[in-house]
């Protein structure tokens, strides 16, 4: 295969000024199966930190070896993903991403968290970036979102409210997908 500048991605957000690039949306939402379909039954939260956002994996494993001590076969232990990002919007949707429906209050655009010992509930999340054209959307069917990290008020920065999202499997035993599009229409001819 040759090599193709076009094909090394940026993750840039891709919002609007309306609609930010994390949604979220209750477990059982009919989930997207590509990287540029409209989300439906989703809520788009806020702005995210310059950080971005951390995809992490680990492959926990198990080596079998046999009776010369060379190893013959590597067996998976367990898997763990995490996505962790920044929200530095304050707001409704951003807050009950982090902490829950259960804990976050809004009255006249006045809000109330409650942060002690309970989790939000398990949902899904979509993650839309874009590089040009292209497109990549990371989808996780059933994380777990709990707060990550300090939360520091101080006159020069923005408050950062830490999210650590744990991926959990799907009735497909996947956790994580992603999807990306060139943004443009290839041709395939073939031959008379």
């Amino acid at each position: 295969m040759a090599i193709d500048a076009k094909k090394v991605l940026v993750g840039a957000p891709d919002q609007s000024s309306t609609t930010g690039a994390v949604n979220i949306a209750p477990i059982g939402t009919s989930l997207p199966t590509d990287a540029t379909s409209t989300l439906t039954g989703f809520t788009a939260c806020g702005y995210v930190s310059e950080d971005g956002v951390t995809l992490s994996q680990n492959y926990s494993t198990n080596n079998i070896k046999d009776w010369s001590r060379a190893t013959v076969r590597t067996l998976l232990d367990e898997f763990t993903g995490e996505i962790t990002f920044k929200f530095i919007q304050t707001g409704y949707d951003e807050l009950c991403a982090i902490f829950g429906d259960d804990h976050v209050s809004q009255d006249n655009g006045k809000l109330t968290v409650e942060i002690g010992a309970h989790l939000a509930e398990p949902q899904c999340f979509a993650f839309n970036m874009k590089d040009g054209d292209a497109k990549v959307r990371i989808v996780l069917p059933n994380a777990q979102a709990t707060p990550d990290g300090d939360i520091s008020f101080v006159a020069n920065e923005p408050i950062s409210w830490g999210v650590r999202l744990t991926c959990n499997a799907d009735e497909d035993g996947e956790s994580i997908y992603i999807y990306t599009d060139p943004g443009t229409t290839t041709t395939t001819t073939t031959g008379a």
